[in-house]
């Protein structure tokens, strides 16, 4: 069973428990929200996490995994492709690259590079960067795409949204920081 599953079980049950000790209105309401939270660790259905714009892959990529959640964020920097690409050959520049070993999955040089962090036996996330010229030829349009295994399953996912800890928002201030620095190199040679 998926840990946010058995986080909604525990949950419901705890909030139903509570509320049948001594019954009035206010508790009844939170008897309903218990009910709400078992009726979501029996379907699988999280529709919480769709406004809080957390995308689940009931269907991973990679196998080993029973859900991801994917992260899709993109920029455009104002550097040839060829230093962009450079700049994400280092496995330290890489998104939610942190801690876990780096594996190359593929690359196409000066387009895409994909990789794969795992904790010693067990993935818990794989990516790819994508390289595009932009119009004009004077900047490089990057995506990324990235997909984890969160912790507690998409219940930890949301709870990690609401206390600024998302992966999310990691991925976007990598992306902006590869920005900060590989433009910054130019006004420094200027």
């Amino acid at each position: 069973m998926r840990s946010d599953r058995v986080g909604y079980v525990v949950g419901g049950a705890a909030l139903i428990a509570w509320a049948l000790r001594k019954p009035s209105l206010s508790r009844a309401a939170l008897a309903g929200l218990g009910g709400w939270l078992l009726y979501q660790a029996y379907t699988g259905s999280t529709p919480v996490l769709r406004p809080l714009g957390i995308n689940v892959n009931r269907e991973p990529k990679e196998t080993g995994l029973l859900e991801t959640v994917v992260i899709e964020e993109a920029i455009t920097i104002a550097r040839p492709r060829a230093e962009v690409y450079a700049f994400w050959q280092r496995h330290e520049n890489l998104p939610l690259a942190g801690d876990g070993a780096i594996v190359i999955t593929h690359e196409a040089a000066g387009e895409e590079l994909g990789w794969r962090v795992t904790n010693g036996e067990r993935l818990v996330r794989f990516g790819w960067i994508t390289l595009r010229e932009a119009p004009g030829g004077r900047a490089t349009f990057v995506a990324a795409h990235v997909e984890y295994a969160p912790l507690g399953g998409s219940l930890g996912a949301a709870l990690s949204l609401v206390t600024g800890r998302s992966p999310q928002r990691l991925v976007a201030d990598c992306l902006q920081r590869a920005r900060t620095l590989l433009e910054s190199e130019v006004r420094n040679l200027r």
